[in-house]
Formats: C-alpha cells, sequence, structure tokens
C-alpha cells in the first residue's frame, strides 16, 4: 500500500510538471482557416498503380481545380519522390523524425517541401520509414500518430492525400486511422481482387475500433487492358457483387505516357496533357471534387 502510494504521488507530481512545462504548450505553429479532407491511398498488392494515383490525383486537385493539396509520402520505398523528382524543391524534413518524436509535438507540417506544381506540396523521400515502422510498434497508442501530427497541418490544405504502403503494417494503419476516405486502386486480376477483399475487411475493423469517421470513397480500376476482354470482365462482375455502390466511375487503362511521365520525374499532366493517361486521371480529378 505505501508503494502504491509513492506511485500515486509521483504521478501526481508529474501531472503537474506537464501542465506547466513547455512541452504542454500550445503547438508554436499557426492554425490556418482550411480543413483537409484527408484522403489515403490504399492497397494490399504492390504493381496496381497506387503511387502513381497518389500522385496524379494530387496533382490534377491542384492543378485543375485550385485546391491547396498536400501529399504525404508514407511508403517506406519513397515512391513519390521518383515520380515527382523534378518537381519537388529542395527543402522540408524527414517524416520519420514526426513519427517517431515520443513527445507527439511535431507536425506534419514542419517538413512538408514545395513542388513546381503550383497548390501541391510534399513530404520528401524519407529512407528512415521502414526502421520508423518498426520503432511504431513500440509505442502505446501507435495507431493515432499520424493523425495526432496532422491536427494542424490539415487546417492549411483543401486535401491531403496519404500514399500508403502496400501491406497492412504499422504505416498503412495510422494513414487509416487518420484519414477520412480511402481510394482503393485495384488491377483486374485475381490477385488484386484478393487484397480488396482483405483491405475492406482491414477498413472495416478500423472503422469499428479505432476511426469510425472513416469511409471509403470509392474503388478504383487500374492498368486495365482493353485486350483482355474476359478477364476484365469476370472481374468487373465480382467487384459489382461485392462492391457495386462504392466502384469509381472511371477507369485508368494502360498508358505508357503514365510510365513515361514517372521516369522523366513529372506528373503525367506536365509530361502528355493529351494523353489517355492524363484525361482519365483529370476524370478522377474531378469526381473526388465531386464527392467531396
Amino acid at each position: 500500500m505505501r508503494a502504491l502510494s509513492s506511485i500515486r504521488t509521483r504521478m501526481q507530481r508529474l501531472r503537474g510538471a506537464e501542465a506547466t512545462s513547455p512541452a504542454a504548450a500550445p503547438p508554436a505553429l499557426p492554425r490556418g482557416d482550411r480543413q483537409a479532407t484527408v484522403i489515403a491511398v490504399a492497397t494490399q498488392k504492390g504493381g496496381v498503380g497506387k503511387t502513381t494515383t497518389s500522385v496524379n490525383l494530387a496533382a490534377g486537385l491542384a492543378r485543375y481545380h485550385g485546391k491547396r493539396v498536400l501529399l504525404v509520402d508514407l511508403d517506406p520505398q519513397g515512391h513519390v519522390g521518383t515520380a515527382l523528382s523534378a518537381e519537388v524543391k529542395p527543402g522540408g524534413g524527414k517524416l520519420s523524425d514526426v513519427l517517431t518524436d515520443t513527445a507527439r509535438k511535431r507536425e506534419v507540417l514542419e517538413v512538408v517541401t514545395r513542388t513546381g506544381i503550383d497548390g501541391l506540396e510534399v513530404t520528401p523521400v524519407d529512407g528512415r520509414l521502414g526502421a520508423a515502422e518498426d520503432l511504431l510498434g513500440t509505442r502505446i497508442g501507435k495507431e493515432f500518430i499520424l493523425r495526432d501530427a496532422l491536427e494542424i497541418t490539415r487546417s492549411h490544405y483543401d486535401v491531403i492525400v496519404i500514399d500508403c504502403p502496400p501491406n497492412l503494417g504499422n504505416l498503412s494503419l495510422n494513414g487509416l486511422v487518420a484519414a477520412d476516405q480511402v481510394l482503393i486502386p485495384c488491377d483486374p486480376s485475381p490477385l488484386a481482387l484478393n487484397g480488396v477483399h482483405a483491405l475492406v475487411e482491414a477498413i472495416t475493423q478500423v472503422a469499428g475500433r479505432l476511426n469510425p469517421e472513416i469511409d471509403v470513397l470509392g474503388l478504383l480500376l487500374t492498368r486495365v487492358d482493353g485486350r483482355n476482354t474476359t478477364l476484365n470482365q469476370a472481374i468487373m462482375d465480382e467487384l459489382r457483387q461485392a462492391y457495386g455502390e462504392v466502384l469509381v466511375p472511371v477507369q485508368i487503362g494502360i498508358n505508357s505516357a503514365l510510365s513515361k511521365a514517372q521516369h522523366e520525374g513529372r506528373d503525367v499532366y506536365a509530361f502528355d496533357p493529351l494523353s489517355r493517361g492524363a484525361k482519365q486521371y483529370g476524370e478522377l480529378a474531378s469526381w473526388v471534387v465531386d464527392q467531396l
């Protein structure tokens, strides 16, 4: 009993110290006058155009709809930085430093950098995100770290797009807990379809336990090859039967301009604005605006 009393006394002292310490002071970053919708682009299978979708959706919202957009690269592979290498300006910091800040006082806004696309900012490539994912596993309340680090940040943007890793680890879980909406890219293949089922189940669990506000923005069919009509139709029939109400009415076909744009480090609108890829992602951006 004496030991328990001593612990309680120490905890009371700590609470009192926290109440008056600088760490408990209001955030130094000013609050903006916006309130971003956070869209997580997530999938359970690589190679379905997840990063291509994140990059060109974010760029389309900024270029053609006047939105102030932040693109958060939560994937340790850093493909966002590669896909926009010709556009990203020097500066910013490491997102991993924000996620592993034990005081949980840092904001994502502190590490963003500008791009050559008016209205679009990004988090730079961060090779330490993989190690950060392991560290997150040791933290209490690890699922809420990114959400908390976007509290002030989201007041400076209209839309925040999160490019999640192609798995359900701690980073992806943080992306889902921070998100208002989830966009799920899926190519017309049986493996991708299985990944959709697993991801939708995970989103359902997140909604029930961690983020009751989360919703599925849509299921986006990507890398559609018009020559494989039989397989495409079979996959589409299964998707309509299971998720008909959330199928995005835009499909992204296989288009060489998309891969060539990534190779040059530019969004598809800058690389070839007349390409089929630019047209389709432009339609996706317009559809998303209508849903917000």
